[in-house]
């Protein structure tokens, strides 16, 4: 199941991202406004957006002044240090970014049949090609669940197509910033990705071992890291901006497409055993710029499954590379020295046997993941049959770096919103709502309420990023599959993880969460409640359907209850039309009621392509598109 079923067709390539960055708030917390701004904005910490509230953060700017400071490089006191101050863009790297995603070279590296049988002719060197979007749950700060949305994924050679459907909704997991120990900030990062796609009405699935009615559809599981942005300096950056161009990043890419099967209920993760190191031994290389400032390297986590005499392991994710100043060139491996998967039942430490992670070109073919075959490997066999044996990954350098957890927990709500105020028991998440569970695994068996201890869930206030909530339990008795129920009466964005006694515990603070280990390791949820807290009802005529714009809701109360965030932060949507004309935005009413449709959430068609418009909102824009159009429609009479 999950990923490590035959065949398995593996690729790498590159990709490119067009994030939009003002929303990020990257710096807040590490940068503030300086004491030259005077009150009451002097000492504020660098944040364009209040994501709890969905609105531009502008310090008392005019729209106009605002748009010229946000693009340019500012000088900022360093938060905590006196006297100490740093150039920076309010507006990040990418202020164009119209939030895309595409392929630029992804080709199939290796097939695995799992028999003598060959791979079809010319699938080896086919070319996988999608295009789609992606936005955070959470823009501001660094939790997992950035979502990628595809309308298309192909991979074929020549006229011959393999694979042609549409995916799931993915979301990032296991955000490593130490994928790379040469490399700083997201340049340094890499993140774990998994859709599927469903055999339907117009899917293209031409490949021998998925023609099975037990098959239901393919795995597409990936890794991305090194995500360099073509251009860095600020000067260069402040040239684009000019120009009104963006600055997408090019990512490394690689991974695996594999069979569905019908009876797998976990569509967002492989499944199995788990291994994570929180107290890693791994001290940051000497000379080299990364983002280990806490004196050790954080590996990110493997997934194991065991199937009679083979364990196969998925360790995609797991070795970091060592950027060697090239951007064009593929970056080594970090020698780890020899390293071997080991089973510990009791006193037995059994070696199961080597992993080769230097052979790029080898484990590229593979996926990255390994097969060990156990069958004549006796006291590895043996060791597995004890029920409280763990494995564990060994460095001959570092000793122990990864080792099996007593619980895995997974879920396939990853990345989820609701509406402040709604019932708390109902999140959208692959563009219909339905309720938020989580299972748990242990020794690779899947727990029933039955046999499963009672979980802990764990709840954190995600924002402000310079001062978000701490750890809070809001259950303590949960068992596997039931619907776990939140309070929706704030909006903002909130952080959900989960343990078994003292197994996975989190720390009390989101500030140590949201770094490695913890941040890279934990299971973990992303909610966003988007706000609701104007009644916008006085702005509606009388009567029954949809609601229609009177004569209060005029363009200048629609900008500044919604559209000026995105004016502001977003200005991809600006060079299509000005969101403050209200002449412009009324020629487009009727596309606009088409791409704020609930029916387009899963495409690149909807709008906002960020996804944190609230239903009020978005109410209040539809009916103020509705007073345009039925004024045209009387003027034509």
């Amino acid at each position: 199941m999950s990923i490590f079923d035959y065949p398995r067709i593996n690729f790498k390539g590159t990709i490119q991202l067009n994030p939009g960055t003002a929303n990020n708030d990257d710096y807040a917390g590490a940068v503030v406004l300086p004491q030259s701004w005077g009150p009451p904005w002097a000492g504020q910490t660098l944040a364009l957006i209040d994501s709890k509230t969905v609105q531009a953060q502008t310090y008392g700017m005019s729209d106009e002044a605002f748009l010229a400071w946000a693009q340019k490089a500012q000088t900022f006191d360093v938060a905590g240090k006196p006297g100490q101050t740093q150039q920076i863009i309010p507006a990040e790297w990418n202020y164009y970014g119209g939030m895309e995603s595409k392929t630029l070279s992804v080709t199939v590296t290796g097939v695995q049949t799992g028999s003598k049988n060959a791979p079809p002719a010319g699938l080896i060197g086919a070319t996988l090609t999608f295009s789609g979007g992606i936005t955070d749950v959470n823009s501001e700060g660094s939790p997992p669940a950035t979502q990628f949305f595809m309308d298309s994924l192909t991979l074929a050679n020549g006229s011959q197509t393999f694979i042609q459907g549409v995916p799931s909704k993915g979301a990032c997991q296991w955000l490593n910033f130490y994928r790379n120990v040469n490399l700083t900030a997201d340049a340094g990062a890499g993140g774990y990705v998994y859709h599927v796609i469903r055999k339907r009405k117009g899917t293209i699935i031409a490949i021998p071992g998925f023609e099975s009615s037990n098959v239901t559809g393919v795995i597409f599981r990936y890794y991305l890291y090194r995500p360099l942005p073509e251009t860095r300096s600020n000067a260069a950056i402040e040239a684009l901006y000019k120009e009104g161009k963006t600055n997408a990043a090019t990512l490394g890419i690689t991974g695996t497409f594999a069979p569905l099967y019908a009876d797998e209920e976990i569509t967002t993760t492989p499944v199995g055993r788990l291994m994570v190191c929180n107290t890693t031994p791994i001290p940051t290389p000497a000379g080299s710029q990364n983002n280990g400032n806490n004196g050790y390297i954080a590996l990110a986590p493997a997934v194991l499954r065991q199937n009679g005499n083979t364990i196969s392991a998925d360790f995609v994710g797991t070795f970091p590379e060592n950027y060697a100043g090239n951007p064009k060139a593929p970056d080594p491996k970090y020698d780890f020295g020899a390293v071997s998967l080991n089973v510990i039942a009791g006193s037995v430490n059994a070696p199961i046997g080597p992993v080769d992670y230097t052979n790029l070109a080898q484990r590229d073919a593979t996926g990255w993941i390994f097969d060990f075959d156990l069958g004549s490997n006796q006291s590895a066999q043996q060791a597995l049959k004890d029920p409280a044996a763990r494995l564990q990954l060994v460095s001959a350098k570092y000793g122990n770096v990864l080792a099996e957890t007593d619980y895995y927990f997974v879920t396939n709500q990853q990345a989820i919103y609701t509406e402040q105020f709604g019932s708390g028991a109902e999140f959208l998440n692959q563009g219909t709502t339905e309720p938020f569970t989580v299972s748990a695994f242990s020794g690779g068996a899947k727990l029933t309420p039955a046999n499963c201890p009672p979980i802990t869930v764990w709840q954190y206030q995600s924002i402000p990023l310079q001062s978000p909530g701490n750890a809070v339990a809001i259950s303590t008795s949960l068992k596997p599959g039931e619907p776990i129920t939140i309070d929706t009466a704030q909006p903002g964005n909130f952080l959900f993880t989960f343990s078994i006694g003292t197994d996975g515990q989190p720390p009390t603070s989101y500030s140590t969460f949201m770094f490695p280990p913890y941040l890279t390791n934990s299971p973990s949820i992303t909610l966003r409640i988007l706000p609701n807290g104007e009644d916008f009802s006085k702005y509606y005529a009388p009567g029954e359907g949809e609601p229609v714009g009177n004569s209060l809701l005029t363009f200048g109360v629609l900008y500044e209850k919604v559209l000026r965030t995105y004016y502001l932060l977003y200005p991809a949507m600006n060079q299509i039309f000005a969101l403050n004309s209200e002449t412009a935005v009324g020629k487009y009413a009727q596309a606009i009621l088409d791409r704020t449709d609930q029916s387009l959430w899963m495409t690149t068609g909807y709008m906002p392509r960020t996804r944190d418009m609230s239903a009020s909102r978005k109410q209040l824009l539809q009916a103020w598109c509705r007073k345009v159009l039925n004024a045209a429609r009387a003027g034509r009479k």
